[in-house]
């Protein structure tokens, strides 16, 4: 397992007067993300969200009144941005490009896809650009949900939506919902988002 820790953020190369960018789906890689910047870095973050077809939009605002609930900051609500009618692999990319005046440093989620145990995974992509962090391109899901659990944040799950076949609930078939079933059978919980 590999463990989240402040270093893998690579907070050591973010200068306290960059503007940071996070892009968020509104799952569970993408707003523990959110809350460790907030919780870790004093600079100003934008949030941005891609509207995709499974209602990424629709839970992104809920993770960030709860970051700034907790952490009492004053992140505004994410902007939406990019083609969501774009291939998987080809969104984040168009969302970066058109993105790239708006801040000094891009934070992606996203994680490692265990292919021995869930294969036909996504297409994972690691973007080429030294004003692009994806800390958790290497992390499994399980690693992921441990973070939660570390940093006691267990409850923010419940704001988090995972699947891509519909946009409210889980259809507990598409390739998301089982990854993320998977991490927690792994660790022993129970999910309460349903």
């Amino acid at each position: 397992m590999l463990k989240i820790t402040t270093k893998l953020l690579q907070l050591n190369t973010v200068n306290s007067n960059n503007k940071i960018g996070v892009l968020l789906s509104g799952g569970m890689d993408s707003a523990l993300l959110l809350y460790l910047l907030a919780l870790y870095t004093p600079n100003q973050i934008n949030c941005y969200t891609v509207p995709k077809h499974d209602g990424a939009d629709l839970y992104v605002n809920s993770i960030i009144d709860w970051v700034n609930t907790r952490l009492k900051k004053n992140i505004e609500h994410s902007f939406r941005v990019g083609n969501p009618n774009l291939h998987h692999e080809h969104i984040v990319g168009n969302a970066l490009y058109l993105l790239k005046n708006e801040c000094d440093l891009f934070y992606l989620a996203g994680n490692a896809y265990p292919p021995s145990i869930l294969p036909n995974g996504p297409r994972r992509v690691r973007i080429q650009s030294v004003n692009v962090k994806q800390p958790f391109f290497d992390c499994y899901k399980t690693d992921i949900l441990q973070g939660y659990v570390t940093w006691g944040v267990t409850d923010l799950l419940k704001l988090t939506h995972s699947c891509t076949e519909q946009k409210i609930g889980r259809c507990n078939e598409c390739w998301q919902c089982k990854e993320r079933a998977w991490a927690f059978n792994e660790l022993n919980m129970i999910d309460a988002n349903t």
